[in-house]
């Protein structure tokens, strides 16, 4: 029973997030780059639970924030792939050595989303934006999102303390 009320919790915490991110922080945020908290989300939670966990909430993610976005389904789902092999590579690890090895992390999956969502959108004929601007706005979020990894990893751990630990 507690494993589905932190799933809950989480999901509620990731939709949350994404609605903020799409509506909310662009209207307040004083500066153009924002972090991406869904990013961050799946990324702390991937690494604390395992990349099965992590696929499974970036179809959530991603439907919300294709939704958000009104870009074609599946678009964001697919570049949150990487930040899930980022995750895995980062599980088990986290703050062992302290907080640079998550932050290192957060960076490379950022740039790993941005490219990814860049990619794809081309693919799907939307046009291709200038990879000089893309990498300029990117090294700025993915700043952002490092800064957001301890806390976010604090509250994915805080909602993880009820639910049973997976066999790996």
């Amino acid at each position: 029973m507690a494993a589905g009320i932190t799933r809950t919790a989480f999901a509620l915490v990731l939709v949350v997030a994404a609605v903020a991110q799409a509506t909310l922080l662009p209207v307040i945020g004083p500066v153009a780059v924002l972090p991406n908290l869904v990013l961050v989300l799946i990324l702390v939670r991937t690494a604390r639970r395992g990349m099965a966990d992590g696929l499974l909430w970036i179809v959530l993610a991603g439907l919300v924030l294709d939704t958000l976005a009104l870009d074609p389904l599946g678009t964001n789902g697919l570049a949150l792939l990487p930040v899930v092999l980022v995750g895995g590579m980062g599980q088990r690890r986290w703050f062992i050595s302290g907080p640079a090895f998550p932050m290192v992390l957060a960076i490379s999956a950022t740039f790993a989303y941005a490219l990814t969502l860049v990619a794809v959108r081309a693919v799907a004929g939307e046009g291709m934006a200038p990879l000089p601007a893309v990498l300029r706005m990117t090294t700025l979020q993915a700043l952002l999102n490092a800064v957001l990894v301890p806390p976010l990893y604090g509250l994915v751990g805080w909602l993880a303390r009820a639910e049973p630990e997976r066999a790996p």
